[in-house]
């Protein structure tokens, strides 16, 4: 056993907390209810020891929640604003706006303009009901104007969600480039989709149902909820730097952040993709300046999402598994990290993402395992994968299957096939898609002193 360390002065090591707390849960057959919802914020409430607190006892590092978009709460929602549109082809921007008048509406002015450059029109702003009294007195003095913006697609609009995914991504980047332009600082858009929202805010997991009235309402139903309780290591704590961001939710650190963001930033000028042809300059500038290593990691996956690849892809190609020297791996999967490793740098260091496109649900461990990732299968197909064991209140007869996330691996719930996808199947999916052996064969030259 290790030896304990010892107090010394102030410190004393009985109040030492680990890092963040992230996790999800999903349902298999991905039918929505308002009981995913509610396990996730019991999950990340039962987290609260993971994150920083400030003295008030209120203002927290950050903790959020990402789930589908509710349709039965929006149908409603649109319903009282007297709106006539199918809620299905709905998008709903998360927008942080500034609280100065002039700047709440020139924020809101480039949001409506940016959209309608792509096919799309706000048909409302919402405002976020919000309980401030859950604030402390730090996060509440910095507490944006928070609102979604409804949207709605032009006649002509794009039938397939990842073109609309793919157009809402241009829009964004339009906003957010105009927005640093006129200097909207206070302004951050948490989510632009029509798959996914975000709710997150700048305090402690417990009170994130009692802030946001939304979360406690019954017609707001998903199958998929990721969670994250920060506890801020490399940032100071700020609303926009709470967790989870547009796609994941990140307990760790990236140690090869600035490798990896230089990286990219020095491929923004060789970007090329059919999906994007003379649109793709538009996408420079992939990773925000002011974000944590959490943030710039979401960005590079939202990057590979959006160009075409499915979030267990990207995740694979950003934190693959150890591979090189191994010779268990599956021929299939070497190949598809040996040529991945051509294209994208490994993301390295501490860490354990979970992550969702609003279809899948995944989680993947960096390959020496630094961070904890556990989950559980019950009968009824619910799948509950978190930092810790406990989080949920699940009956243990209920439960057919637990176990871990280890290093380097993944685990994926896809709800549109219904499966519950283990590391070796969900890797051989993906490296099976394309012949990636082949090409490194034929095209990749090893130099070898």
């Amino acid at each position: 056993m290790a030896k304990q360390t010892p107090q010394r002065g102030l410190y004393d090591p009985s109040y030492e907390h680990d890092a963040c707390g992230i996790g999800f849960v999903t349902r298999r057959s991905g039918e929505p209810s308002h009981e995913i919802l509610t396990l996730a914020v019991q999950a990340v409430g039962h987290m609260a020891h993971r994150g920083g607190v400030a003295a008030d006892g209120k203002s927290g590092d950050g903790a959020g929640i990402l789930t589908q978009i509710p349709q039965a709460f929006f149908a409603r929602e649109l319903a009282r604003r007297g709106i006539a549109y199918p809620v299905a082809d709905l998008a709903i921007g998360m927008c942080f706006l500034p609280r100065v008048e002039a700047d709440h509406n020139t924020a809101q002015a480039l949001v409506e303009q940016g959209v309608a450059a792509y096919g799309m029109r706000v048909l409302a702003w919402r405002v976020v009901p919000l309980n401030e009294e859950a604030l402390g007195e730090s996060a509440r003095s910095t507490c944006p104007a928070i609102e979604q913006a409804l949207i709605g697609w032009d006649a002509g609009a794009p039938a397939d969600t990842m073109a609309r995914e793919r157009a809402l991504f241009l829009a964004r980047k339009q906003i957010e480039r105009q927005a640093r332009d006129q200097e909207l600082d206070e302004f951050y858009i948490a989510s632009f989709s029509s798959r996914t929202v975000v709710y997150k805010g700048l305090l402690i997991a417990p009170m994130l149902p009692v802030f946001y009235d939304d979360l406690r309402d019954p017609q707001y139903q998903t199958a998929i909820a990721v969670f994250h309780q920060r506890y801020s290591t490399n940032t100071l704590p700020s609303w926009p730097l709470a967790q989870p961001f547009r796609h994941l939710a990140h307990n760790g650190e990236i140690n090869t952040l600035w490798g990896n963001r230089n990286a990219m930033t020095m491929r923004e000028s060789l970007l090329a993709s059919p999906l994007w042809g003379d649109k793709v300059q538009r996408l420079q500038q992939v990773i925000w300046a002011k974000g944590s290593d959490s943030a710039s990691l979401d960005n590079a996956m939202e990057l590979l999402v959006r160009s075409g690849r499915d979030p267990v892809h990207a995740a694979m190609m950003m934190i693959p598994q150890a591979w090189e020297k191994y010779p268990d791996v599956h021929p299939d999967i070497r190949a598809f990290y040996e040529y991945s490793q051509c294209l994208l740098e490994p993301w390295d260091g501490p860490a354990a993402v979970a992550y969702s496109d609003g279809l899948v649900a995944g989680a993947v461990v960096d390959r020496n395992g630094l961070r904890p990732c556990r989950y559980k299968v019950t009968r009824d197909g619910l799948v509950v994968v978190g930092s810790e064991v406990g989080l949920v209140d699940v009956e243990p007869e209920d439960v057919i299957e637990s176990g871990k996330v280890g290093p380097g691996e993944v685990l994926v719930v896809d709800t549109v096939r219904g499966r519950v996808i283990r590391n070796r199947d969900a890797k051989m999916e993906v490296a099976t898609r394309r012949p990636y052996a082949s090409w490194v064969r034929r095209y990749m030259q090893t130099l070898v002193p």
